[in-house]
């Protein structure tokens, strides 16, 4: 018996196929902010509120020879201030009319979602703002053709030493790339004998290099070329900030509620012999 060929095709049916939204949702991913929970602190100062922090810099005396029957020599240092200002002001705001808010379904929870990510993205200028700086250091080593290598950064710590920075409180920041294209492709900081079989290779990125913390972060910036790595203590940038508020008002004129993420913050380069900006090709 033939057999046959009117059978019931997937088009046929396709109006009785649901679509399935999973309940979870691909949020966006968020480099961990780092440069904010390294450097110099100073928002405690400013909470009764304050737009300009003065900060006193103590200058090195002089050391004199003394000789019997005459009088010591007087240290008369003139001693100046820095000043860090208060003066950026960062919103993330987002607004969720009615319709499109009883229309989402409600697993979503998209406010909560969308809250978290404004207070997040407030948060992270901050970061990027120390960052930035991070990579202006005057003290700067390699170019925009070169690859990082162990002379560099051997040079930065150098520099520190020589500049009297404490060996306590330092760190290196570096690119994604920079930490797997050419650190980790240095032998002397990879080879597993040399750790013991727990090696970077078999135990993940180093954590430290010649025994200060390494930060990886994919908000180094580049500039005219070169990744903006650098090195630094953490007296070496100072910031204050306010707490990262989140608010949210029903708006009737909108049918919508409205929510707001901001933060008010300043930063300043305070010791620029205290870091050192290391560039390298992207």
């Amino acid at each position: 018996m033939p057999l046959s060929t009117g059978t019931i095709t997937k088009l046929d049916v396709v109006v009785f196929e649901p679509e399935i939204w999973e309940g979870a949702v691909n949020n966006f991913y968020r480099a961990k902010l780092v440069a904010g929970n390294f450097f110099w602190d100073l928002s405690s100062a400013v909470d009764q509120g304050g737009d300009q922090i003065n900060i006193p810099n103590i200058t090195t005396m002089t050391a004199n020879t003394k000789t019997n029957g005459t009088e010591v020599t007087l240290n008369s240092p003139t001693e100046d201030s820095v000043a860090l200002v208060i003066d950026t002001w960062q919103e993330v705001s987002f607004l969720i009319e009615d319709f499109e808010a009883r229309q989402v379904a409600a697993v979503y929870d998209l406010q909560e979602k969308y809250a978290y990510n404004a207070g997040y993205t407030a948060a992270a200028a901050l970061d990027d703002a120390l960052i930035v700086l991070g990579g202006a250091f005057s003290q700067g080593i390699g170019d925009s053709a070169t690859e990082l290598t162990d002379s560099s950064i051997r040079r930065a710590i150098q520099y520190l030493d020589a500049a009297d920075a404490p060996q306590e409180d330092r760190a290196f920041f570096f690119s994604p790339a920079t930490m797997w294209d050419d650190i980790m492709a240095i032998d002397k900081f990879v080879l597993a004998n040399e750790a013991g079989g727990r090696g970077p290779v078999t135990s993940g990125p180093v954590g430290m290099l010649y025994g200060y913390k390494v930060y990886v972060t994919s908000r180094i910036p580049t500039t005219l070329g070169s990744v903006m790595n650098f090195y630094a203590h953490k007296d070496a940038l100072v910031f204050a900030s306010s707490r990262v508020r989140v608010q949210s008002q029903y708006l009737q004129q909108r049918l919508g509620t409205l929510v707001t993420a901001d933060v008010m913050y300043g930063v300043l380069e305070n010791r620029d012999t205290s870091g050192a900006t290391l560039r390298c090709k992207i």
